[in-house]
């Protein structure tokens, strides 16, 4: 039974690894993009690039944990 739960939450947190990959790459570019001598320092591009990411993922992560609290839960509330 654990075995298959690794199974099943493998997939899922390579792809949560590969949007955080992929939003701190994102908010690298954005701080590294061409602008205007003021805006080229300006470290809010990053944070905002990065924290939009996190709470991307904090959201789905928090989706998926209460669909699994609910499968759990019906399941052990499941005649046999």
């Amino acid at each position: 039974m654990q075995n298959e739960s690794k199974q099943t939450w493998l997939p899922i947190g390579l792809i949560a690894g590969a949007l955080a990959a992929w939003g701190g790459l994102l908010a690298l570019g954005a701080f590294l993009a061409p602008a205007d001598e003021a805006a080229s320092s300006d470290h809010r591009k990053l944070l905002v690039v990065a924290a939009t990411t996190g709470m991307y993922l904090l959201l789905w992560g928090l989706v998926l944990w209460i669909r699994s609290a609910k499968v759990r839960r019906r399941e052990m509330t499941k005649p046999e």
